[in-house]
């Protein structure tokens, strides 16, 4: 099988809110229980609006990739450059953020997001970006794995309390 891993292209742009729903739909499946409380349908909506915005609205700080075989997308991630205000007190400046990684359920164990994230990586690197961040759910061991080996530890921690 012939991976290629690609920037996106506007006609990209129903593959990629495809992805991203099912991003959703894999994290709200993963989540407990008493998350799902909301109309999900609204959640999702907002999401791929959101999506669509970031996309139609990319620009030099933005990376949006593609992984493809045989010319069927298969993936995707979403990165940004931006600047960490003055009151972040674990750094300012400057800042990468690979803020979406998704490989569809058919295309997975195949390389493809080990494959993304060098891409991104070398992409941060060619723009002098030199800290990347990310977030991954405490549930998420498979994406925990794959970050931890590309070398991102953990900094911080977030608690949440149902009352």
């Amino acid at each position: 099988m012939d991976i290629n891993i690609r920037h996106a292209k506007d006609y990209d742009i129903e593959h990629i809110l495809s992805f991203s729903k099912k991003l959703c739909d894999y994290s709200r499946a993963n989540h407990d229980i008493k998350c799902k409380y909301d109309d999900y349908e609204l959640v999702t909506k907002a999401i791929v609006e959101k999506v669509r915005t970031a996309f139609q609205n990319r620009d030099e700080n933005t990376l949006y990739l593609v992984a493809e075989s045989d010319q069927i997308p298969l993936g995707y991630v979403f990165a940004k450059i931006y600047e960490e205000t003055q009151t972040a007190d674990n750094g300012t400046g400057r800042v990468g953020l690979l803020d979406e990684l998704f490989v569809d359920e058919k295309a997975r164990s195949m390389g493809l997001g080990q494959k993304m994230i060098d891409e991104t990586i070398k992409w941060f690197q060619a723009n002098n970006i030199c800290r990347v961040k990310l977030h991954a759910y405490s549930w998420n061991q498979s994406a925990k794995t794959i970050y931890e080996k590309n070398g991102f530890t953990e900094y911080a921690v977030s608690y949440e309390k149902f009352i």
